[in-house]
């Protein structure tokens, strides 16, 4: 028999008695090795069924969570609400996107939705080179630093690709361009400053608290990343055969949007970081035109050169 079969087997069984089944009774109706009765359980709790285990003579699995009245249906938005937020966290590197996932697939098993929930297919353009368990355990010591007022000692890359170790009071988990990052004081600098947790060695909760500094969030987080990432620019940019796709989103702050025809428009807006800025216009290749500011214009020509020699 088939794992899909045999899990199958298992939920009919577990179904049809009210009361604890041993391991040895499912081994023998399964025709299987009852060492391989735990792996089938996990199958499919994975899917979203709730097994309650026992120990003893009269222990064994029972089937919990039968429901006897059949539940309202999910409205097709709410079903697009469930589909987009699994998408959003998990395009935005969410540590615990798994865990997620599960609960939110016993959740409507138990309320007997079956069909309600459409496929979701999700497809990560980029995804971390980490391993995600060490992002979601980085994530986690973190969490609990925050919650508990602990102090964190981590050993951290920078830009430069230079590392150090830093104990930083950390104050606020935030996810920006798809990112995880903490807010941190960090005692060597004396002030606060982001460290992104997949640019961390290792993260060490220590024992010893620290007392909160009254600060303004605002001053380092709006709904455009982080304030202390460099100053903003006045960016100008025409771009053509891309309506549809950059009326889509939002690049920066006080962006602006002008259709000069059915093939070009002009974006305009106010964008952090030169490095940054430039990478963001040169992935449109051909299709972006720089209007302004010049120094955008002249570090975007001096690139192409270099690049030119390569190919020469």
């Amino acid at each position: 028999m088939g794992k899909t079969s045999a899990s199958i087997k298992l939920i009919q069984i577990l179904s049809a008695k009210d009361d604890y089944i041993s391991t040895d009774e499912l081994a023998s109706i399964l025709e299987i090795n009852k060492r391989n009765i735990r792996e089938y359980i996990k199958e499919i709790e994975e899917a979203g069924y709730f097994v309650e285990s026992k120990r003893g003579l009269t222990g064994g699995y029972k089937l919990l969570n039968h429901s006897t009245l059949p539940p309202a249906s999910l409205s097709d938005d709410e079903k697009l609400a469930i589909d987009e937020a699994v998408l959003f966290l998990r395009e935005n590197e969410y540590p615990l996107i798994e865990d997620f996932n599960s609960a939110t697939a016993k959740f409507l098993a138990s309320k007997n939705y079956k069909d309600d929930l459409s496929p979701l297919t999700v497809i990560e353009k980029y995804p971390l080179s980490m391993d995600r368990k060490e992002l979601m355990l980085r994530y986690q010591t973190i969490a609990d630093s925050i919650e508990d007022q602990y102090k964190c000692e981590i050993r951290y890359t920078n830009a430069n690709n230079e590392i150090k170790k830093h104990i930083i009071h950390p104050y606020k988990l935030f996810n920006y361009n798809g990112g995880w990052f903490v807010l941190a004081y960090d005692e060597e600098k004396n002030d606060f400053s982001y460290y992104k947790l997949n640019r961390m060695e290792y993260v060490y909760k220590k024992k010893n608290h620290f007392t909160k500094i009254d600060f303004d969030e605002n001053n380092y987080l709006d709904d455009f990343g982080m304030k202390s990432n460099g100053e903003y620019y006045r960016i100008e940019l025409e771009i053509s055969d891309l309506n549809v796709y950059i009326q889509e989103r939002i690049y920066g702050k006080n962006q602006e949007i002008e259709i000069i025809d059915d093939k070009h428009l002009k974006l305009s807006c106010d964008m952090q970081n030169k490095e940054m800025i430039k990478s963001f216009v040169m992935s449109f290749g051909s299709k972006c035109k720089v209007i302004s500011p010049d120094w955008l214009k002249e570090d975007i020509s001096n690139e192409l050169l270099k690049m030119m020699d390569y190919y020469d």
